[in-house]
């Protein structure tokens, strides 16, 4: 079976990926989760909610971290200030009375670069969502618009592209010939073919919003640190020069 991939990159304001929940407080992974990139395709096709997404099964996905970021926590109340019979409603039809608290997690000022690989039919279908989606990507959450067109191009060879591509960070001290990049991906390095997994990460979508855990290999590697273009205009220029050359 053929096989293509595209660029997706993800950056905004606030990202949050789906990480350990407890109680009235929801946490976030440090990256993109299997199912926030799968739930991101399905809604750029249009799909409804609870749809059969088993044939998204097929896409890889390597994710290289231009900027982790950081964590932000945001703190809230619902329900708070209001007599008792305005107040949020319980279970059991009574009223709460007292505010509920909740504590959201964020990453606030990161940016990923993403591969996704997989069959040329389904490539070329998601490439197309996404560039004409029917629902607007998020990063995550709704409240977590991205701050630029999600989809980069399309590739012959996206996982190597990876290490050409401009990095959104930046530049260096003008000394630092190199700077060591994060990359995550769900199979082991090519040149390590039998190397154990990293960790194992509980974000695999399946049906009735259950999730299973798959295994993702992480690698520092060093990058050219001439690849570090900066913000804004500079790195639209460098990131449209450099896919003009992508195959």
């Amino acid at each position: 079976m053929t096989s293509g991939g595209f660029h997706l990159h993800l950056t905004g304001p606030l990202q949050s990926y789906g990480g350990p929940q407890g109680g009235r407080a929801r946490d976030t992974r440090p990256h993109p989760t299997r199912s926030a990139l799968t739930g991101m395709i399905a809604a750029a096709q249009g799909r409804a909610r609870g749809t059969d997404l088993t044939d998204l099964d097929a896409l890889t996905y390597t994710i290289r971290v231009d900027r982790p970021g950081e964590r932000l926590r945001d703190w809230h109340t619902i329900g708070g200030g209001y007599p008792k019979h305005q107040t949020v409603m319980t279970a059991n039809g009574n009223r709460r009375g007292d505010a509920l608290t909740y504590e959201d997690y964020f990453l606030t000022d990161a940016a990923f670069t993403v591969a996704v690989t997989g069959p040329t039919q389904l490539i070329d279908q998601a490439a197309a969502a996404l560039a004409r989606p029917v629902f607007p990507p998020h990063l995550g959450r709704r409240a977590c618009p991205p701050a630029l067109p999600v989809l980069i191009a399309t590739s012959t060879d996206p996982i190597t592209d990876l290490d050409r591509l401009p990095l959104h960070r930046e530049q260096p001290h003008k000394d630092q010939p190199t700077v060591d990049i994060l990359f995550i991906a769900e199979h082991p390095p090519a040149d390590e073919p039998h190397r154990p997994p990293t960790r194992h990460i509980n974000d695999a979508p399946l049906p009735g919003r259950r999730y299973a855990s798959r295994p993702v290999w992480e690698t520092q590697r060093p990058l050219p640190a001439a690849l570090c273009t900066g913000f804004g205009t500079p790195y639209l220029t460098a990131l449209t020069a450099a896919t003009r050359t992508t195959p």
